[in-house]
């Protein structure tokens, strides 16, 4: 599943990292510029602000994870 989303905090940087961290799926930001692993921090900070698709696998044990992403989803927040 792809979820558009947007970080505009650190604190929603680290909320995220927490969760993602602890999954037990790969997990990926897609950019205009390549793929980068959702769990590492520091490509995390890269995407403050921006505009980026969270990409995980499609399955029912992520339903919790999505159900974080939907708060950031920057389609419904406009």
């Amino acid at each position: 599943m792809i979820q558009p989303v947007r970080f505009e905090s650190q604190e929603d940087i680290y909320r995220f990292s927490e969760l993602a961290t602890k999954e037990d799926f790969n997990i990926y930001i897609s950019t205009p510029y390549g793929q980068l692993d959702a769990k590492s921090l520091l490509a995390l900070f890269t995407i403050l602000g921006k505009d980026v698709n969270i990409v995980a696998p499609d399955h029912a044990s992520v339903d919790k994870f999505y159900a974080f992403l939907a708060k950031y989803n920057k389609a419904s927040n406009k």
